[in-house]
C-alpha cells in the first residue's frame, strides 16, 4: 500500500496545471539581450547597413508559397521591415503571424523597383519566433 501512494504522489506531482512552449528556432541561437526593436533600426537604417544586428518585432506577414520571408510590424516610412532567406534555408510558418520574434543577421538593401526608394531587410542567420 505505502509503495502505491507513493507512485500515485510522484504521478500527480509529475503533472503541471499549465504547459510551457517552446519557441520556435531557425539557425544559430538569438541572443535576445541584444535585441534592438525594429522601430530603433528603421530610425536610423543606412547607420546599420552591412552590419549584423538582433532586432525584436511582432511578426506582420509571412510569405505563404515557400516561408521564405516575413515582416515585421513597422510604424515607419521605412516598414515593414522584411526577414528573407534564399529559398528553403529556413520555412517560417504561417503561424508566426501576430507573434513576436527576434531574428539577428545582416541588414541589406531590399530594391524596390523603378522610381520607388529602396528599402531596407535583414538576412537573418539566427530567427526565434514565440510561441
Amino acid at each position: 500500500m505505502k509503495t502505491f501512494l507513493t507512485m500515485a504522489l510522484a504521478g500527480a506531482l509529475s503533472i503541471t496545471p499549465f504547459s510551457v512552449k517552446a519557441a520556435t528556432v531557425f539557425g544559430e541561437t538569438v541572443d535576445k539581450t541584444a535585441a534592438m526593436p525594429v522601430s530603433q533600426l528603421l530610425a536610423e537604417p543606412k547607420a546599420h547597413l552591412q552590419q549584423v544586428v538582433t532586432i525584436s518585432g511582432t511578426v506582420d506577414s509571412v510569405c505563404s508559397k515557400e516561408g521564405c520571408w516575413m515582416k515585421f510590424t513597422a510604424a515607419s516610412e521605412n516598414g515593414p521591415f522584411r526577414l528573407k532567406v534564399r529559398d528553403g534555408d529556413m520555412v517560417f510558418p504561417l503561424s508566426a503571424k501576430g507573434k513576436t520574434a527576434y531574428a539577428t543577421g545582416v541588414v541589406t538593401l531590399w530594391p524596390q523597383g523603378e522610381d520607388k526608394a529602396d528599402g531596407y531587410q535583414l538576412v537573418p542567420t539566427a530567427v526565434e519566433i514565440a510561441d
